[in-house]
């Protein structure tokens, strides 16, 4: 019994290994006849995963060489205005399996056989197909985010990119310079953030940084999608590189870094961060505002104020500085209210001579601030409670107003 249990399996292995060549026939066939990609791929699809052909190179192959044929094919059609409805994605598509499907074939067809040699017979055609549709991956990939297919756009642009750095693999691409390169890296990472792929969006700007990208635009770009990964190291990392290129016209960068010092309650490191940054920029205002925002953090009420006036020294149109310099004064005034009489008969000559005139100083600033960012509804909301501490009804009920208005 077990004899003929065995003859049977073997019958039936037999069997399997004749129907999966037939498959792999009729797929090669089709593909040579042009049929589609996809119409290729259901007819090989059962080879991919049988025992027997998985791990054949030309169970790939076929469904590789198809795509690439049809691309072909509708290149040309473009080429005369006749390219069909949807064409275009279905050239992308082309473009991104046959590459998967190719790139597996090479795999297996580079297989040392039992004496160690190495034979392949379809490596040369795999490589010159995709060397010659080299240049196709980068137009594609433009094609394909402006058809907002952006997760293929960017698995496009990384093809090029990763045999942009294998031409000892790819023979006969004419790989362009970094400068190039950067950018197409840069538009990968533009492609994975529209795609909501922030990890994949960062890679790809610190690949084009390293490409040698260097316009303030990636670094902007990189802080906010390692911001909204909360991914600190980065965010450091990013700002320090940053700092010495474009510091001196965006204090974003010292903003970072200081505030990874503050959030580790490195408050040593973060006054000896502004310092050096105001050592070699002393008449940046934001940098003094900065500094000021650290001193209010261990409050040094004092210090901070003294920063936030030299801010305003420097650059009276900066309405940060205005407003905490405003703010700074209005908290001086309560401090003097606090400090004031207790005595009934006493306090309104105090409140007239000692704290009204800070209230009112401090009003300036404030107002100032809000003339130079009208949006911001800040200084409008302490402003509010400056002109109830005045009891002056006819401008509380004007700064009310204007905070309808926002």
């Amino acid at each position: 019994m077990k004899k003929i249990i065995l003859l049977g399996v073997g019958i039936m292995c037999g069997v399997g290994a004749f129907a999966q060549a037939n498959i792999l026939k009729d797929a090669e066939r089709a593909m040579k006849a042009k049929e589609p990609m996809k119409k290729v791929v259901e007819i090989a699809t059962p080879a991919f995963t049988n025992p027997e052909t998985q791990n054949m190179a030309q169970t790939w192959y076929i469904p590789g060489k198809a795509a690439f044929n049809e691309y072909d094919n509708l290149l040309g059609l473009k080429a005369f205005g006749k390219l069909p409805e949807k064409g275009q994605a279905t050239m992308g598509a082309n473009l991104l399996d046959g590459y998967d499907y190719m790139m597996k074939a090479l795999s297996l067809d580079s297989v040392p056989n039992e004496k160690g040699k190495i034979k392949t017979k379809y490596s040369k055609d795999i490589i010159s197909t995709l060397v010659g549709h080299y240049n196709d991956y980068n137009n594609n990939a433009i094609e394909l985010y402006n058809m907002e297919d952006y997760k293929g756009a960017y698995k496009a642009w990384g093809i090029y990119l990763d045999m942009s750095e294998q031409p000892e693999k790819f023979k006969g691409i004419n790989v362009p310079g970094d400068t190039l390169l950067s950018e197409i890296a840069y538009n990968q990472a533009l492609a994975a953030w529209q795609n909501k792929d922030l990890r994949a969006s960062l890679n790809s700007f610190l690949r084009s940084k390293d490409l040698g990208y260097s316009k303030k635009n990636i670094y902007d770009y990189a802080l906010s999608v390692a911001n909204e990964l909360q991914d600190s190291d980065a965010i450091v990392a990013i700002a320090r590189e940053a700092l010495p290129l474009y510091g001196n016209e965006d204090p974003t960068y010292i903003r970072f870094i200081i505030n990874d010092y503050l959030v580790k309650k490195d408050n040593e490191n973060a006054l000896k961060a502004i310092k050096e940054a105001i050592a070699s920029d002393p008449n940046n205002a934001e940098y003094y505002i900065v500094l000021g925002v650290i001193h209010d953090t261990q409050e040094n009420r004092a210090e901070a104020k003294a920063a936030y006036k030299k801010a305003i020294e420097i650059n009276p149109q900066s309405a940060t500085a205005n407003y905490y310099y405003g703010r700074a004064i209005y908290q001086d005034a309560y401090e003097a209210q606090d400090k004031g009489p207790s005595e009934t008969s006493q306090i309104n000559a105090y409140f007239n001579s000692t704290v009204k005139p800070i209230l009112e100083e401090s009003a300036k600033y404030l107002e100032t601030a809000n003339q130079l960012d009208p949006e911001n509804p800040d200084p409008l909301k302490l402003l509010e409670n400056v002109y109830y501490s005045l009891n002056d009804e006819a401008k509380l009920n004007d700064v009310q107003q204007r905070l309808k208005l926002l």
